[in-house]
């Protein structure tokens, strides 16, 4: 099966601090460096990685640009990129990777990201990565309101920093402002990563001892089109905000004529009648299934264009380890 051909997990890596402002995934690494023991299991090791320190000790996202973008596999292999997260990146890959290696350090890395969208609990993963969607599978039962999006189907490669080891996935935690801990998230995540290295361990139990494997059909996210961006002046300018209909309301389902943005004269635009972009007319109309909104607002995505983005939701079937998990 394709659960059992993963085989044995022997390394973990948990990081954090990719975004230096992302406060809950840093604090919770910071605490699990302190407590090294609570995150080891039988069967493999756990390390720990704060992975961009000058951006935690600025508390800024990054200081030159978004680490999480630097691990394409063509980007790390290029020494003329000088940027210090294209640096460090090279680092962590190498401290963790190297990418694409049969020698990977690591089998799986869980990055742990905050964002200021009410996205609660969302793990994102590769659509082909079976590890993750079998650990995920294993959260949303001992906690249903974890939702689980994938990252963009047929890409080649991806710039994310879990995507250096054969399986990782970003534990992304909203909303929490930037440089805050949001201290029920903190406490949601702390139980989460520690069911996460429980169900490795049974997955490891389960490869060695020829099962019990169980499937279930498991509820994902999987990006649409491109995402929407703002309404924007000629001069890049905002020329809207997020409605407040909309505000707040992540993994929902969004549909033609749902209001999305409100302008500054406190005007109402609605998806599916902008004018261009991906919430036009036409936009909409090639969108053949329900779409659901996430990362809504996000504060570090008004520089890369995005005011939310899309997805449609389906069901995965996953085959996973153990017994049924108790809430």
């Amino acid at each position: 099966t394709a659960a059992m051909a993963i085989g044995l997990v022997r390394n973990v890596a948990i990081t954090g601090g990719t975004h230096g402002n992302e406060s809950n995934g840093i604090e919770l690494a910071r605490h699990f460096l302190r407590d090294l023991g609570s995150i080891q299991r039988p069967s493999f090791r756990t390390v720990v990685e704060i992975t961009n320190p000058a951006a935690v000790a600025a508390n800024t996202r990054y200081v030159d640009e978004d680490m999480n973008r630097c691990f394409f596999k063509a980007d790390l292999a290029d020494e003329s990129r000088q940027s210090l997260e294209a640096k460090r990146a090279r680092e962590v890959n190498a401290l963790l990777g190297p990418k694409g290696s049969d020698a990977c350090a690591v089998d799986l890395i869980i990055d742990l990201h905050n964002t200021t969208a009410a996205t609660g609990v969302a793990l994102l993963m590769a659509p082909t990565d079976e590890l993750c969607h079998g650990i995920a599978a294993r959260l949303v039962e001992v906690d249903p309101s974890v939702r689980v999006a994938n990252w963009t189907k047929g890409a080649a490669d991806y710039p994310l920093l879990p995507s250096i080891a054969p399986h990782g996935m970003t534990f992304e935690v909203g909303p929490a402002s930037w440089g805050c801990i949001e201290p029920a998230s903190y406490a949601q995540s702390l139980r989460l990563v520690h069911q996460a290295l429980d169900y490795v361990h049974a997955h490891n139990a389960a490869v060695a001892g020829g099962g019990p494997w169980r499937e279930l059909l498991l509820p994902v996210f999987c990006s649409a089109g491109k995402p929407v961006d703002y309404p924007r002046h000629p001069d890049g300018s905002l020329a809207a905000m997020i409605h407040p209909a909309l505000q707040g309301n992540d993994f929902l389902p969004l549909r033609r004529g749902d209001p999305i943005f409100q302008t500054h004269a406190l005007e109402t635009l609605a998806f599916g009648q902008m004018p261009d972009g991906s919430a036009s007319a036409a936009a909409v109309d090639a969108l053949t299934a329900e779409v659901h909104a996430f990362f809504i607002n996000e504060a570090a995505y008004y520089e890369k264009g995005v005011a939310f983005a899309l997805a449609t939701k389906e069901e995965r079937r996953v085959k996973l380890a153990g017994p049924i998990a108790q809430p």
